[in-house]
């Protein structure tokens, strides 16, 4: 179900598409530092005894499964 209309998502588009690759790839790095560092203040704040590495191998685990992980 989505919420935006076509009209509105075709401008959203245009925009996208407008931005130089240099750009869009500036911002999905931007967009990922963001979220790993809020994965990573949520561990923080969940397991507060655990060192960086040992969260930064948790935001890791995120999303994979035990296969991809273990080989």
């Amino acid at each position: 179900m989505r919420d935006t209309s076509p009209d509105a998502e075709a401008v959203r588009l245009a925009a996208i598409r407008a931005r130089s690759p240099e750009a869009r790839l500036r911002d999905a790095l931007e967009l990922s530092e963001l979220v790993h560092a809020a994965a990573m203040a949520r561990l923080r704040a969940r397991f507060p005894d655990k060192s960086m590495v040992e969260l930064g191998l948790m935001v890791g685990e995120m999303g994979r499964s035990r296969t991809t992980m273990m080989p």
